[in-house]
């Protein structure tokens, strides 16, 4: 979602995943500016994903201001262009055939096709096919014109008491947003087509999380249970020093993908940029752009190069075959948990991990500290020490 400074005509997108982009359109009234804003939300939520990580603000600006500038039929050939691959041929309204006449079916292959590879690998692992025509079946949703306003908020309430996985714990509020966003895109590429009126159809329909409720709450490892993973990982090299490589940085597995051989310089790792805080970024927020401290752990894993045989998404796989409960983001939750624990600043925690404040570290990992110290204040504090001096310095 963009934001927009009427006083300087400034559009800002943090949308997580991609770069950030800025940029500035002339001020010529509210209205103007606020076409703009919307525009620029049409076009980036459609846009394929590998265009979207090249395009410079300048293009978009100029895309922006040229779609704003065309009436509803200009609009549609013009996105229908720019997001549709030329060697791809898609059925296009010309306005002839009646509104809603369209399957739900239609449309969603059409969403489909106007993905690229990487994106169908989302998709199909994220089961959104299988989940949306549940949804669709289930409330008798057959074309386009079923499509209304109260469709959102019944695919928030069916969403959040539905459950895919063995797991029988709560629907998490993430997990909902991913597919109202999906539904989203679904309702403005309807609408290019000329099968629905309005493409922002749930523009304003958010997805409230609340703790107990919707806000999933994820255990760290307990000492236990790191040292026994990393035991049992070791008949394979490549998984095990994964595993403990995000547990000594705390980075997101996908940004393993941003690490290279050469990402060691100067006793720091320099992850998504050579500079902190630049907007040329490939993390989940400008944030993400940071240099994490080495230790010796470190520097052995980089010299076994393992950490570069796999894909990260073959770790993920065996974590959830092999191992019932631990997932990849369970162990950054443990490296948050093991430093807070060890008495580390809470400042450093926060910005080793990405976080864009501190305050989001102490509502995701402060709750966990209070449990954690049945065997006493000082005891837990010097048992998590000695377990991040292994983990760092001691063991290889």
């Amino acid at each position: 979602m963009a934001c927009l400074v009427e006083k300087t005509g400034l559009i800002r997108d943090k949308t997580r995943g991609y770069k950030e982009i800025s940029y500035a359109v002339p001020k010529l009234n509210k209205t103007f500016l606020r076409l703009c804003k919307t525009a620029h939300e049409t076009i980036m939520v459609l846009l394929p994903k590998e265009r979207r990580q090249t395009i410079t603000p300048q293009e978009v600006k100029q895309i922006v201001i040229q779609y704003v500038s065309l009436d509803e039929e200009g609009k549609k050939e013009f996105i229908r262009g720019l997001i549709i691959p030329p060697t791809i041929t898609l059925p296009y309204n010309s306005g002839v055939e009646k509104l809603g006449t369209h399957s739900l079916r239609e449309l969603f292959e059409l969403w489909k096709k106007s993905k690229n590879a990487e994106d169908l690998q989302d998709v199909e692992h994220f089961g959104c096919e299988r989940l949306f025509f549940d949804f669709f079946n289930d409330y008798e949703l057959k074309t386009t014109n079923d499509l209304k306003l109260s469709t959102a908020y019944d695919f928030i309430n069916w969403r959040s008491q539905k459950r895919y996985s063995k797991h029988k714990g709560i629907v998490s509020a993430s997990t909902i947003k991913k597919g109202l966003d999906i539904l989203k895109q679904l309702a403005k590429l309807a609408a290019l087509q000329g099968w629905i009126h309005n493409g922002n159809l749930w523009g304003s329909v958010k997805v409230k999380a609340v703790v107990g409720k919707n806000k999933k709450v994820v255990e760290p490892l307990s000492i236990e249970e790191q040292k026994t993973l990393l035991k049992n990982l070791e008949t394979n090299k490549s998984y095990h020093d994964i595993a403990l490589f995000l547990l000594i940085t705390g980075i997101r597995l996908g940004e393993l993908n941003a690490i290279k051989p050469d990402s060691l310089k100067n006793n720091i790792i320099s992850l998504h940029g050579d500079f902190v805080g630049n907007i040329k970024t490939t993390g989940k927020t400008s944030s993400a752009n940071r240099n994490l401290p080495i230790c010796p752990t470190l520097v052995k894993l980089f010299e076994r190069g393992n950490i570069f045989k796999t894909t990260t998404n073959a770790f993920r796989l065996v974590l959830g075959r092999y191992y019932k409960g631990i997932h990849p983001h369970r162990l950054r939750h443990t490296f948050a948990v093991n430093k807070l624990l060890a008495q580390t600043p809470l400042q450093m925690v926060s910005y080793q991990m990405g976080h864009a404040g501190t305050s989001i570290t102490t509502d995701l990992y402060g709750k966990f500290e209070p449990k954690h110290f049945k065997a006493g204040f000082e005891e837990t504090i010097k048992e998590r020490k000695e377990l991040l001096k292994w983990l760092e310095e001691d063991y290889f």
